[in-house]
């Protein structure tokens, strides 16, 4: 379990690379940035659970937030221009998406970990 950990950190090490040409860069590279600590971190054999669950809290509620920001769903992508913006609605529901993936892999952390512990 621990390289899956370890192949998410590199993961999350190339989506924080990734927001360098976003309109908000200074809140994903951070946002992408601490769940590829907190998995190699993992992989090291070092878990702090006090903070993955409030990581997974405050990632998921954040995620809701900006899901209900949408005003409509437009999709992910954009016929004909694939990955660029649009609309604020397309950026909102991409953003929310990012942060459940963080939210899986802190609740996958969790459980792994008290799978562990339970042995």
């Amino acid at each position: 379990m621990k390289y899956i950990a370890l192949l998410f950190s590199l993961i999350f090490l190339a989506f924080a690379y990734l927001q360098y040409n976003d309109p908000d860069p200074l809140v994903w590279i951070p946002a992408y940035l601490v769940p590829t600590y907190v998995c190699f971190r993992f992989f090291q054999g070092y878990f702090n659970v006090e903070l993955v669950v409030l990581l997974l809290l405050v990632t998921t509620l954040a995620g809701v937030s900006l899901w209900q920001a949408m005003t409509a769903w437009e999709g992910f992508f954009t016929e004909g221009a694939g990955m660029t913006m649009k609309t604020m609605n397309q950026e909102y529901a991409r953003e929310a998406c990012g942060l459940w993936i963080c939210s899986f892999m802190y609740a996958f952390l969790l459980v792994n970990w008290s799978i562990k512990i339970n042995k």
